[in-house]
């Protein structure tokens, strides 16, 4: 096993949401300063073999992005220091027995805070982002946050290195893995080195790995387990992570966002295995065994519907025949929230699809869905649904449609091959993806349009009148059968996922986007509010920790986000008009009259206008065209405080970090003389003197430049 010398640390997280190749321009909240420019990608998956390992798999398998700039000459060891300084979210564990060895690696989804790995015997808590006294055992232990993604490994699958083909740099966009699963070793006799398309498995520590512009640093979760075998998964297997995809986050299952009792049925298909009513309980269909009895396992996409059994021999759907229904209890209540993207609350899941043209033999999982084109409408089964809080009063959505198809996992458009990150069943579609003609287009070209939601057909609960309903009704349309596979809760969209706006939208009414805390669901903290808006277009959100990368933010900051607004398809810039609404920081108490809302314009923070709303602790900036990084800032005027000295006088303020702070000194309150000028970075208490007062009365006051 090779072992990675290297001194830890990690920053700014980035998830982009392009299903090509992410570029280093793609890449929005970086560390660092200079010209040059490298990249630190890591992808958490489930290994091959868990031998010597007692870990639970990894809650979703996903790959995160983070950039670094510096100038002159750096290592990877650096650049890692770098991030993890900056991103309080990224963690590793570090055995710095003979030099450092990274064992382990996670990341704090939600941004609770609550850091920690336990092997059951006992827990170890990080500080700064990096532990190297682990007591715990790496190859037992989990997060104590359940939604955090983690693996960590010793003896078991650890953490493999790589970095870009040839380790010069030049590399503008990420590594291509190629369509390859596993490496090609140099030896196979002895695999210690060897490529993976355009990634190199790295034969430096971090430490010892130089960095120039356009080099690229991954990490990835070993095949399999600890071996001197050359001949185990563990050498054999090695792979690099995929290209950097997705600024949706990742989805941690949560049973109570589906249906999780039946309460009653009729007219049940009679023969198996689609005649089991408990098939379209929990979460909607990941993978299926193909019924030929080959055994070959799928995964679910839109031109590859669920069907027959799922791998463990369950059943997967339940198909209800003309006259029947079905009726299920979820797992919660389900509110008309407005917050929720495109105002969805609530998405059923079938077995429709897309025909697929352009390809030999049937559909797989070996199809390249690149090359496979698309047909102008998809194949479903109509259903009419009700949806009552107390199983006596319903109410029945008017109308009776399709479902539309759904996809379970990311589809890597650079790789041509799929991974295995989990696509997200409570974010709906956008509703104008159902009226789309995707005739012409490549299976992946539409896969775009999806923006890391799982397909299905969502539905609005404003029309029943009801605030929120707990049951749910599924009957075939007249004198036909439909099929089911799940029903869905509705979650909020947070901060650091994206979704897409359309014309189609803003025609219809659907003019807002809301972007949530991780951590509390019921809290905005961003609101776009949308007047108009030239074509598809994805809307990305993060929040801003690290300001490394930008001029000094003037005030103390109350809140930092990032935005932007892209094509879904293609390269052509989409104009639009929108007013956002920032939420500032929870520690915040005032009534606005001290806030400045500041935007960066490129080269500096440009202050801007805004209306603040009390009720929400928002502050609103109207007619933005060009979406970027925007700070709420809070600027508390210094209070001066004068003591006597020997020659003269000591002035000493609390200062507003990054303005410009001028003494000035008068005799008639009419002229004033400058005595001592600093534009301090911090709030630390500045101390001026003045050791040529005049002999008789002065006044002094502290002029403040905000830009």
């Amino acid at each position: 096993m090779k072992k990675v010398r290297l001194t830890l640390a990690l920053a700014g997280l980035f998830l982009v949401s392009k299903s090509s190749a992410i570029s280093l321009d793609d890449i929005q909240v970086w560390t660092g300063s200079g010209t040059n420019r490298a990249v630190l990608v890591i992808e958490w998956s489930t290994p091959q073999s868990l031998t010597n390992s007692s870990l639970p798999p990894p809650i979703t398998d996903k790959t995160l992005v983070w950039g670094y700039r510096f100038n002159g000459t750096a290592t990877g060891t650096q650049m890692l220091d770098a991030i993890l300084a900056a991103d309080p979210k990224l963690y590793v564990v570090a055995d710095e027995t003979y030099g450092t060895f990274i064992e382990a690696i996670g990341y704090n989804l939600k941004g609770d805070g609550v850091i920690g790995i336990a092997d059951g015997t006992g827990t170890n808590f990080f500080t700064n982002g990096i532990l190297t006294s682990v007591t715990v055992n790496v190859d037992a232990a989990h997060a104590i946050n359940g939604s955090d993604l983690y693996w960590g490994g010793y003896l078991g699958p650890n953490w493999e290195v790589w970095n870009e083909l040839g380790d010069a740099g030049g590399f503008l966009a990420s590594p291509n893995r190629s369509i390859n699963t596993y490496w090609t070793p140099d030896d196979t006799n002895a695999p210690y080195s060897g490529v993976h398309g355009q990634w190199e498995y790295s034969q430096m520590g971090l430490d010892d790995l130089p960095l120039t512009n356009g080099s690229w640093i991954g990490f990835s979760v070993a095949a399999g387990e600890f071996e001197t075998n050359t001949a185990s998964v563990f050498d054999v297997h090695k792979h690099a992570p995929p290209s950097p995809d997705g600024t949706y986050v990742a989805y941690v299952c949560n049973t109570n966002d589906f249906a999780v009792q039946i309460v009653s049925t009729s007219n049940v298909y009679a023969t198996s295995p689609y005649n089991d009513p408990t098939a379209i309980l929990n979460r909607p269909t990941l993978k299926f065994v193909d019924y030929l009895g080959t055994g070959t396992t799928n995964r679910v996409k839109t031109v590859e519907p669920p069907y027959w059994t799922a791998p463990d021999g369950s059943d997967v759907i339940t198909k209800i025949s003309s006259g029947g229904q079905i009726t299920v209890k979820m797992g919660r209540k389900i509110y008309d929230d407005p917050n929720n993207p495109f105002g969805v609350d609530f998405i059923i899941y079938g077995n429709s699809f897309f025909s697929a043209s352009g390809i030999s033999g049937s559909i797989s999982d070996g199809t390249d869905l690149d090359s496979a084109g698309l047909s102008s409408g998809f194949y479903g089964h109509p259903m009419t649904v009700s949806v009552s809080q107390d199983r006596t009063n319903w109410f029945t959505f008017t109308n009776t449609q399709s479902l539309f198809p759904d996809n379970a996992y990311r589809w890597d458009e650079t790789n041509h091959s799929w991974t295995d990150e989990e696509m997200n069943p409570t974010k709906p579609l956008n509703p104008s993806v159902y009226a789309m003609n995707f005739s012409g287009q490549s299976v992946a070209s539409g896969l775009n349009q999806f923006i890391g939601a799982a397909g299905g057909s969502g539905y609005d609960l404003k029309a029943s009148g009801l605030p929120w309903i707990q049951y749910v009704r599924v009957q075939p349309g007249p004198g036909t059968y439909t099929v089911i596979d799940a029903i869905v809760a509705v979650n909020p969209v947070v901060v650091g996922d994206a979704v897409s706006i359309t014309p189609d939208n803003i025609a219809s009414g659907i003019t807002n986007l809301f972007f949530q805390k991780p951590d509390d669901l019921s809290q905005n903290l961003i609101a776009i509010h949308f007047g108009s808006v030239g074509g598809i277009a994805k809307v990305s959100t993060i929040v801003l920790s690290n300001f490394s990368s930008f001029a000094p933010v003037p005030g103390n900051v109350s809140s930092a986000y990032q935005m932007t607004l892209k094509p879904v398809t293609g390269t052509s810039a989409v104009n639009y008009i929108a007013d956002v609404g920032l939420r500032v920081g929870e520690n915040y108490t005032g009534n606005g009259g001290d806030l400045r809302v500041f935007q960066w314009g490129g080269t500096n923070w440009i202050s801007q206008p805004f209306t603040f709303n009390l009720t929400n602790d928002e502050a609103v900036v109207g007619g933005v065209t060009n979406f970027s990084a925007f700070v709420v800032s809070q600027i508390i005027l210094p209070q001066l405080s004068i003591q006597p000295s020997t020659n003269g006088f000591i002035f000493q303020f609390t200062p507003v970090p990054n303005c410009t702070h001028v003494l000035e000194r008068s005799t008639n309150l009419v002229t004033w003389t400058p005595i001592a000028t600093n534009a301090p970075a911090t709030m630390q208490p500045e101390t001026f003197q003045d050791d040529d007062a005049p002999p008789n009365n002065a006044f002094y006051r502290v002029l403040l430049d905000v830009p």
